[in-house]
């Protein structure tokens, strides 16, 4: 293995730089897991008695043992060194206040050497000095750099249903193809590393053996982690937008897909919402942009009340609290809804924004493959749903400018729904200019050594 390591003013913050090669990743087919699981396990109306099921994706509250965080790096998404400091300024948030290592992932070891003398300025701060948790930099290479999207997505295998052997930490590994494919409107085109990514997570040693991760699951279905959000309890929040776009999976229908979902994901129901938040054309509506739980029983909903500047959100957001009042979650609960915020009126890429971005992009063309452009006056699909919790925080994105107020207001509901959490708010007007926030950015790695 070769590995750089500086060790920062404590021994507890070692940055290592990690180039293994990554082997083949092991996998097990779906028919696999669908023969383990009795398909009447989920059916409420069965007198057979409820086995567990072998996989289960735990609810982003859960404890975590770290959090995974792909650092910007293609000038076609965003303008790099802007975006680059609210991600650092994230991950160091994260580390303070979420009380969890954070997961540094840079596209090549040229970057991540870079990427380590800023780590280490940041961990010699005071306040970070004596913390038991640290930035760890790795190398990971990536077309574009939304870990909620391409990252493992996390669950238990309970693989002895007597109990008699612990659960084991698996990395779904989903089918990926950009957000609709070279020819359904996906943002870039080809993707392979990105593709890659899960399998490069789980299978690499320096990043599986720390985080206790036991291999990758290929799962045949074209999904984005950002695409769904689970309560821990069997109830899945998702969007036929997305989901069901012809661009992912033309050849299943809805069936399908909530079949797969059931059994890779350990879930009982899956609710439907229409459609996600207006402008969120990027990703086709992706749930974590629109809705989430806050706990069982409970979810949060992107609201706004602005019929005249807004008017397609105001009418998305209605129908979604109607499908949401009619419909019961997996234990038959009523779900509580508490309605966040949108900035108001809507955020619009400013002219200037929209010139630096196509400068990037024009003289980057070598670079990247990201084909996305944006214009002025452009509207953003700007919500603060897309928060991402944290061990003993819940960072939440602000936007400044225009949407002062409704970044205060996010902050004092969010305060009200996770009392024993600090709930800090994280700059990220940058990162948004990409298409996404701080979820898109994360994904957690649940903590093997803990119940959740």
């Amino acid at each position: 293995m070769t590995t750089t390591e500086i060790a920062s003013t404590t021994d507890n913050n070692i940055i290592m730089i990690d180039t293994d090669g990554v082997p083949p990743p092991p996998q097990v087919d779906l028919e696999t897991i669908l023969s383990v699981l009795p398909l009447s396990c989920n059916d409420k109306s069965s007198n057979k008695t409820k086995i567990p099921p072998p996989l289960h994706m735990p609810a982003e509250w859960s404890p975590h043992s770290a959090c995974l965080i792909l650092y910007p790096h293609n000038p076609k998404t965003f303008r790099l060194e802007k975006a680059q400091q609210e991600i650092l300024y994230l991950a160091q948030q994260i580390v303070q206040e979420g009380q969890e290592d954070v997961y540094l992932l840079c596209h090549d070891a040229k970057t991540a050497e870079i990427v380590q003398g800023r780590v280490h300025i940041l961990m010699s701060q005071q306040q970070l000095k004596q913390s038991k948790f640290s930035i760890c930099v790795r190398v990971c290479p990536s077309d574009d750099t939304w870990a909620r999207d391409t990252a493992p997505t996390f669950v238990w295998w309970h693989h002895s249903t007597d109990g008699d052997q612990p659960r084991r930490l698996i990395g779904l590994d989903w089918n990926f193809n950009a957000y609709g494919g070279p020819d359904g409107g996906g943002l870039y085109w080809p993707c392979t590393n990105d593709q890659n990514i899960a399998s490069h997570v789980c299978n690499s040693p320096s990043i599986s053996a720390a985080l206790h991760i036991d291999g990758s699951l290929d799962v045949p279905l074209i999904l984005e982690g950002g695409a769904i959000h689970t309560d821990g309890e069997g109830t899945l929040l998702t969007t036929k937008e997305c989901l069901l776009n012809p661009n992912r999976n033309p050849h299943l229908d809805q069936g399908d897909i909530e079949l797969i979902l059931r059994h890779s994901l350990g879930i009982e129901k899956v609710l439907w919402l229409p459609t996600g938040l207006d402008a969120d054309e990027d990703t086709n509506g992706h749930v974590d942009n629109f809705c989430c739980f806050a706990e069982p029983g409970h979810v949060l909903l992107a609201w706004t009340d602005d019929e005249e500047e807004d008017k397609e959100n105001y009418q998305r957001c209605r129908r979604a609290r109607l499908y949401l009042q009619e419909n019961l979650d997996a234990q038959g609960r009523q779900l509580k809804i508490t309605k966040l915020y949108l900035p108001s009126p809507p955020l619009r890429y400013s002219e200037e924004e929209a010139i630096s971005l196509a400068v990037s992009d024009d003289e980057n063309q070598e670079e990247s493959n990201c084909i996305m452009t944006r214009h002025a006056n452009e509207k953003m699909a700007a919500s603060y749903i897309n928060f991402y919790i944290a061990n003993q925080a819940v960072l939440v994105p602000q936007f400044g400018g225009t949407a002062q107020d409704t970044d205060s207001k996010a902050l004092e509901t969010l305060r009200q729904v996770f009392p024993y959490r600090s709930v800090v708010g994280i700059p990220s007007r940058e990162i948004l200019l990409g298409g996404g926030n701080i979820h898109c950015q994360t994904q957690q790695v649940p903590l093997v050594h803990c119940e959740g």
